[in-house]
């Protein structure tokens, strides 16, 4: 069977460091040119993850023997898992949540604890031709919000207070949740669920003032006083609105959402600066710098590229 390039070098290493005892010099490298290798970075459709794309792809793009593709904005996580484990995509941020979830083994197992979270989902990543790097310390796991004034009256500060309201019978208010969240088992259903909210309340919720609808309007629905509490991520720009209020999760219901720059294996094998050149990238990215890049994107109509671009132009251009 033929030899892989990788293979002839690693042999042909073997090879120099056996003769050095006995010659004077080997040239090591085969005069063998090849161009640069490409690198296909993609990214899921919505705004977060455009960043995330933007990020990597202008921050590799002038690396030397790396010929960056812009695939950015293609396909679910599914897709771009799929297309990177095969090497068709071979770079893209996948959120540990999401691969434990949502992606092949797909697991049920809740596991709350970050970075317990991450290996385990590094781990599967592996299994199936992937490599994950470190992520970023923030997290884009599930929210339950409420209108701040609204809380203010009610006392409902966090999910089990809400939990208590609905038990004394209070199902009147309005709620406004995404499609995603109001489908997934592990999210409305699931947590109404895990906070003791039964199915007869639940279903007093649901048949009064409750709204399923985009990504995003739930926050005009709550502005607009047409929803109390709504669903949401905690790395939208909109919770930094003083008018709202992040219920707390106070029996960790939900599991972290870390991004984590992740590649199909044999390619950041053979390229380790793949990853290298991202590190600074993760440690630059925290709650307050995600939320800050989404809402130039969301709230003020500015490109993923080019919020990107001066994101690292500011924070990690200077170390090459």
């Amino acid at each position: 069977m033929p030899r892989s390039r990788r293979e002839f070098l690693e042999r042909l290493g073997a090879t120099c460091a056996v003769s050095a005892a006995g010659l004077s010099g080997c040239t090591g490298s085969p005069s063998v040119s090849t161009g640069p290798t490409t690198v296909r970075v993609g990214s899921k459709a919505f705004a977060e993850q455009r960043i995330l794309g933007y990020l990597a792809y202008e921050r590799l793009r002038p690396l030397d023997g790396i010929q960056a593709v812009d695939e950015i904005g293609y396909g679910d996580s599914r897709e771009n898992w799929g297309a990177t484990a095969a090497g068709t995509k071979h770079l893209y941020w996948e959120y540990t949540g999401t691969a434990w979830r949502e992606l092949p083994p797909r697991r049920e197992r809740r596991v709350t604890d970050p970075r317990r979270l991450y290996e385990l989902a590094a781990a599967d990543a592996r299994e199936r031709g992937l490599r994950m790097a470190e992520p970023a310390s923030f997290s884009n796991e599930y929210v339950l919000v409420a209108d701040r004034d609204w809380s203010e009256r009610t006392g409902v500060e966090t999910i089990s207070d809400l939990a208590a309201h609905v038990d004394a019978g209070n199902a009147g208010f309005g709620v406004a949740v995404n499609e995603d969240f109001y489908h997934r088992e592990d999210a409305w259903e699931g947590v109404t669920e895990y906070y003791g909210i039964g199915p007869d309340a639940r279903e007093r919720v649901e048949s009064g003032r409750f709204v399923v609808t985009s990504v995003g309007l739930t926050y005009e629905l709550l502005r607009d006083g047409r929803a109390q509490v709504a669903s949401g991520f905690d790395t939208d720009p909109q919770l930094d609105r003083d008018s709202v209020r992040t219920l707390e999760d106070d029996r960790e219901y939900f599991i972290p959402y870390q991004p984590a720059p992740t590649a199909h294996a044999p390619t950041v094998a053979d390229h380790p600066v793949l990853f290298e050149s991202l590190a600074p990238v993760v440690s630059a990215l925290d709650e307050a710098t995600i939320r800050d890049l989404n809402r130039e994107v969301l709230l003020e109509g500015r490109t993923a590229r080019t919020v990107a671009a001066e994101f690292l132009d500011r924070t990690v251009g200077a170390e090459g």
